[in-house]
């Protein structure tokens, strides 16, 4: 298993793809809550750290492509086949991308978040706007952070192993973020489960920052990260049985 898993992270390191990807959404973070702090008006009441610090989730989207993408790319480029000679059990191959990827994302997590923390304070200090949220609460965020963030990449790993296509994980995987929740919320009766159960909820609830809607009722941080957790078992579950059973062409 430790070679496997040094075999994984060298791929991680040596492929542009999970640089770039992870460099672009550090990027887009950084920018998004710097121009969300400089130019927003916030609610009285509210916690302007707090709403700010949920495009810091960009993370996890990151991490959830970053795990499918760490298992299809296997297939797309037919190392897979190569990866097989060497370990002819499927399971540990794949266990070995989940420990890999989650671990990454664990890193990822933390530096993105903590980068947005470290972003958004002083811009809000500047323009004499209280962050609304202490040293605690800013360090539970960053945690959940590199917590989701970590189980959004081991949830990429089991859809990537169901769907072993590329693009069609892709697809999915953005599918699942941005069209079938937002479209659920309007159906009476759902829009509540929706936004407490969902993956956007249920990141919003891990990392403590304000849910879309700001008025979403959202799971405690613990919570909101088993239930995380949970998916993301389902998922490698059922990704280990879909790979144990299908056939692998050379």
């Amino acid at each position: 298993m430790t070679r496997l898993i040094s075999a994984v992270a060298l791929t991680l390191r040596s492929t542009r793809t999970f640089s770039l990807l992870a460099a672009g959404a550090l990027a887009l973070i950084i920018a998004a809550v710097a121009a969300t702090a400089a130019a927003s008006s916030y609610s009285p009441g509210a916690s302007p750290a707090r709403v700010t610090l949920a495009l810091a989730g960009l993370a996890q989207t990151a991490a959830l492509l970053a795990g499918a993408l760490a298992v299809t790319g296997e297939f797309r480029h037919k190392t897979i086949t190569l990866a097989l000679l060497a370990t002819p059990r499927r399971v540990p191959l794949l266990a070995a991308k989940l420990i890999t990827l989650a671990a990454a994302g664990l890193a990822f997590g933390l530096v993105a978040t903590g980068a947005a923390v470290a972003v958004v304070l002083p811009v809000l200090a500047a323009r004499h706007i209280p962050a609304g949220a202490g040293a605690a609460q800013l360090a539970g965020i960053i945690a959940g952070g590199g917590a989701a963030t970590a189980l959004a990449a081991a949830l990429g790993v089991g859809v990537g192993a169901v769907i072993r296509n590329q693009a069609g994980a892709v697809i999915a995987v953005l599918g699942l973020l941005y069209v079938p929740e937002p479209l659920l919320e309007f159906v009476p009766g759902a829009g509540g489960a929706v936004q407490t159960y969902g993956l956007a909820g249920l990141v919003a609830g891990a990392t403590d920052t304000a849910g879309f809607p700001a008025g979403a009722h959202l799971l405690s941080p613990v919570a909101a990260a088993f239930v995380l957790a949970g998916y993301a078992l389902a998922a490698l579950l059922a990704g280990a049985a879909v790979l144990r059973r299908r056939d692998i062409v050379a």
